[in-house]
């Protein structure tokens, strides 16, 4: 049983008919990466968005195609590890045959193909194997990025002790104000951008904040499908998500600013 409905065969694309134009999304965790990826995905413009790599996905995938992925597919989880980290990275020939099912399946007919890519996932997979010969393209860059980064790092921890990740999920289990765990949040969210601003050094690149796509989600939609060559006149779809933030996010950011 596949754990997320959109890895089924019902949500795949007609192969693509010209050659692959890769994008991946850089981010963090908590940056409104996977808000931007599902609007990307239904503008129905630029193929089908998706952290293929995190260990869900690679699980997902390698159940449904038998592919690579299959045996670290089944390989048994590690806890709170598999939301930092996950399995043991593929090898690379498996990684690119992993990713060439992928994206026949899920790239556009002029061939857009999107790989949402948290900084953590690229290190573990990506970092003996170019994206460029992974996705047999270099790709074009789309850096999303928090600017109110404590906010960013409640997030982030509150996802971790829940298990929601998502508005579409459940309400998941209690959470803790930890002034220390959220410290560790904002010093690993320092250490990644530093790291993608690394990666991104003479990429073609084009950089968003959450905060920018959530004040003007139209504009910032069209500025990305504009950088990415696609007809960005198009009606754009109602946003798929709903913001998580609450008075409980507010209430441990006052406690944090007060030392306490």
């Amino acid at each position: 049983m596949l754990l997320d409905p959109r890895n089924g065969p019902d949500w795949d694309l007609p192969p693509p008919t010209a050659p692959i134009r890769p994008y991946v999304i850089a981010s963090s965790p908590r940056t409104g990466s996977t808000l931007l990826a599902r609007l990307l995905w239904d503008t129905g413009l630029v193929g089908a968005p998706k952290e293929y790599l995190n260990p869900m996905q690679l699980r997902d995938w390698g159940l449904r195609l038998g592919s690579p992925a299959r045996k670290a597919a089944l390989a048994p989880l590690r806890g709170r590890a598999v939301g930092l980290a996950g399995r043991p990275p593929l090898l690379p020939r498996d990684l690119q045959a992993h990713l060439a099912q992928v994206i026949q399946r899920r790239s556009s007919q002029d061939g857009f193909f999107g790989l949402k890519l948290h900084f953590h996932h690229h290190q573990q997979h990506c970092s003996a194997t170019p994206l460029t010969q992974l996705l047999g393209a270099r790709p074009r860059w789309i850096h999303i990025h928090r600017q109110d980064r404590l906010a960013q790092a409640i997030s982030w921890e509150r996802a971790l002790q829940s298990g929601r990740w998502a508005s579409t999920q459940g309400p998941g289990l209690p959470q803790r104000y930890s002034r220390r765990r959220i410290q560790q949040a904002l010093d690993r969210i320092e250490r990644q951008e530093r790291g993608w601003a690394r990666i991104l050094d003479g990429e073609e690149q084009i950089s968003l904040s959450y905060e920018s796509l959530l004040t003007d989600r139209q504009g910032s939609l069209r500025r990305i499908l504009a950088f990415l060559g696609a007809d960005e006149d198009t009606l754009l779809p109602p946003d798929p998500l709903q913001r998580q933030a609450d008075h409980r996010s507010q209430a441990w950011a006052a406690r944090f600013r007060q030392g306490l």
